[in-house]
């Protein structure tokens, strides 16, 4: 029986529910402020989303439609034009890689379930495919669910004990801590060419780390990652011994609040000597 106006106050001064935290999130002091606890990718949520999203995805990239499919989209569909701009790019470097020969190998560096391995053969038919991912244990497992056919690797040890035709870290080398080792371990392992790609990269301020909450994804999990100085990633590629063949643009470029520098994605192809060096 309260008259509108006490309602209307009364909700004014209900206590309101904190606002959620935002996706992305700037770490002030790097991998100390915030690193160690968060949880990662080796988590159920992102494999059971991989696997969730599978078929789906398969029948896209098999199919004949247009390959503007986003993997981690919540409803895969195949319109996405940064993910083309992507994957025909992959395909480029496929295509590349794989000319003097009727077969490919390939080591997929953070591949999740393998997506990648699928979109190889669907876009270099007949090209014999030998292709390894290494990831997350849970990632490995699922990979191996889906993908009897293809090479599922926990350990690095496992992974790095051969050379592949090419070498590729699409969306992952960021999340390494010490970038500049796995850097140096991937161009040891690349036996021709090794393409880094998916990279949030920034110009003008050195790299940073950032913290992501990909809930949006149907990851219930939290990581962090850098946030690449473009010279620092070039300058480190010759300092071991690689050439870079080919620059490319990548359309993303999330919003980091309170970050010194907003990111642009990019990718490197870079060809390897005979014997990558030690800086």
């Amino acid at each position: 029986m309260l008259p509108p106006v006490v309602i209307d106050l009364l909700k004014a001064l209900r206590p309101k529910p904190p606002a959620p935290p935002p996706e992305w999130e700037y770490l002030r002091d790097g991998w100390q402020d915030g690193g160690a606890d968060a949880q990662g990718w080796n988590v159920e949520s992102v494999a059971n989303s991989q696997r969730e999203k599978w078929l789906r995805f398969v029948s896209l990239a098999t199919g004949s439609g247009p390959l503007g499919i986003s993997h981690e989209a919540a409803v895969p569909g195949n319109t996405d034009d940064g993910a083309h701009a992507t994957i025909v790019t992959f395909g480029y470097v496929a295509a590349l890689a794989s000319r003097h020969s009727d077969s490919l190998s390939i080591l997929d560096w953070g591949g999740g379930a393998g997506h990648y391995g699928v979109l190889a053969r669907a876009l270099l038919p007949g090209v014999a495919l030998d292709y390894h991912c290494k990831d997350m244990p849970r990632l490995c497992a699922t990979g191996r669910e889906l993908q009897p056919e293809a090479t599922f690797h926990e350990d690095e040890a496992s992974c790095f004990s051969r050379r592949y035709d090419l070498v590729m870290a699409s969306g992952s080398m960021h999340y390494s801590r010490d970038w500049r080792v796995t850097m140096l371990a991937l161009a040891t392992a690349a036996d021709g060419w090794l393409y880094l790609t998916r990279i949030p990269l920034v110009k003008t301020v050195p790299s940073f780390v950032v913290r992501q909450r990909p809930y949006m994804h149907g990851y219930d999990t939290e990581y962090c990652g850098w946030f690449l100085n473009r010279t620092e990633i070039l300058d480190h590629a010759a300092a071991i011994g690689l050439s870079l063949t080919r620059e490319f643009l990548v359309p993303e470029a999330p919003p980091v609040e309170n970050a010194p520098e907003r990111c642009q994605y990019g990718g490197f192809l870079f060809r390897t000597r005979p014997t990558v060096t030690r800086p």
